[in-house]
């Protein structure tokens, strides 16, 4: 069958299309019972560098999203036998910026609303927190991975168990572990402009509903201590 050039474009663009969205899919992290956190008192420790260390944000609505950053105030991995086997972090929530928004007003009034109890309650919690429980090594990882971490993620007093992807390198005095993981907010007890949480305002956000997951990439470098 004959398929004009401007057809077959379009089924090229289409196929295209599905595949990069199936590529950059990412199910979101299943949150389950905290865990015991992972030590070890003879490994190597490597303190996070906050300065070079970082978490980019992304949130997004049906029709429009926002990205940016937090900052770590502290933490530490550690290495035993050129593998990393425990670590922790804090998560400066105070320090959340937006990067998308370039008019003044809009972006402080976004990241105002973010540290307010709709969000993150950062007057009573500043700070929340990620511990390892467990690390598995990864082969084949179509992403690049090298290991599972998995994790006791702390947010506004709530703590649960998450397992984040992330390509972790060793290389003599750092470490640096890059993951990405996707996280249902609701979890943690963050419900504003959810219609999972409140059914009752599809109607009314239409595509002003704010989706319940959103996406982290967590960038830790590591110095030995």
């Amino acid at each position: 069958m004959y398929i004009c050039g401007n057809m077959k474009k379009l089924f090229y663009l289409i196929s295209i299309s599905a595949l990069f969205a199936a590529c950059n899919s990412q199910p979101t992290a299943e949150a389950t019972a905290a865990q015991t956190v992972a030590t070890d008192s003879i490994g190597t420790t490597y303190l996070v560098d906050t300065a070079t260390s970082i978490i980019n944000w992304t949130g997004e609505a049906l029709s429009y999203g926002h990205n940016g950053t937090m900052k770590l105030s502290e933490g530490s991995l550690t290495v035993k036998d050129g593998n990393l086997i425990a670590g922790n972090f804090t998560i400066d929530i105070k320090s959340i910026k937006d990067l998308d928004l370039t008019d003044a007003t809009k972006n402080a009034y976004l990241v105002g609303h973010l540290n307010d109890t709709d969000f993150f309650n950062t007057k009573i919690y500043p700070t929340g927190k990620f511990e390892v429980t467990g690390v598995t090594a990864l082969t084949n990882d179509t992403a690049g991975n090298t290991h599972a971490i998995a994790g006791n993620l702390t947010l506004k007093g709530i703590t649960k168990n998450i397992v984040v992807p992330a390509k972790v390198t060793i290389n003599g005095d750092a470490v640096e572990a890059l993951g990405t993981v996707m996280v249902n907010r609701l979890d943690w007890g963050v419900i504003y402009g959810s219609t999972t949480a409140f059914p009752n305002l599809k109607a009314k956000l239409k595509d002003k509903a704010i989706k319940d997951e959103f996406k982290v990439v967590i960038d830790i470098k590591a110095k030995k201590g």
